[in-house]
């Protein structure tokens, strides 16, 4: 089994067929993974308190009924096909954070402003990443589209999302403070503050799922 990435919420398996299939942690081994994430004793309680493999399968349920009710969504999702369980495959694409490294300053540019088109157009059907993690939870197919990789990290509750752009969230994510090239962090901050702003969720954000 070719593991290939593992967050707090699934392992990820190359099929090598072009695809990938994710596979929800154990609540033990989600643990064991979040301790990892800093040094022994020092993981906040806050963090260690969310149930991330329960978390992991109620956005498996709401994106699996999203695509069914709209499957013109189901390019930016990598063409998922759900199985039993929490258990899903998608398209195998470069992360965000290969493509910043391998891209030239324009391109660059370019990928940041696609990044935010994605987040605006899941906005008109209720839904938004939860922390802006971009560069981990977002991905480039072949056709250059920006996809969403982690449903694990999406939030239907417009709420949330309004905290995030108060407190302009992306600039505290890993993301942000690790894989954004230097010289683009204030290109980052100024497009995300200007264009997933408070005004712009208020205008674009649509419910598409009740209940």
């Amino acid at each position: 089994m070719n593991v290939i990435a593992q967050g707090a919420q699934y392992k990820v398996i190359d099929t090598h067929d072009g695809r990938v299939r994710k596979i929800p942690l154990t609540a033990q081994e989600s643990q064991a993974v979040v301790k990892n994430w800093y040094m022994p004793g020092e993981a906040p309680a806050e963090e260690l308190a969310i149930n991330y493999p329960e978390l992991a399968i109620d956005s498996y349920q709401k994106v699996r009924e999203l695509l069914h009710r709209y499957p013109e969504l189901e390019y930016s999702f990598g063409y998922p096909d759900f199985e039993n369980g929490g258990v899903y495959t998608q398209d195998k694409v470069q992360t965000l954070a290969e493509a910043l490294t391998e891209s030239s300053p324009s391109e660059n540019k370019e990928l940041i402003d696609t990044y935010v088109n994605l987040v605006l157009f899941h906005w008109r059907y209720g839904l938004s990443e939860r922390v802006f993690n971009c560069t981990v939870n977002n991905g480039v197919d072949k056709a250059g589209r920006m996809v969403l990789l982690d449903f694990g990290e999406l939030t239907f509750d417009r709420q949330k999302v309004s905290s995030s752009i108060a407190s302009k969230r992306w600039l505290q994510a890993r993301s942000y403070t690790r894989d954004i090239p230097e010289q683009f962090k204030d290109y980052y901050d100024k497009t995300l503050t200007e264009q997933l702003s408070l005004q712009a969720l208020a205008k674009t954000w649509r419910v598409a799922l009740k209940g």
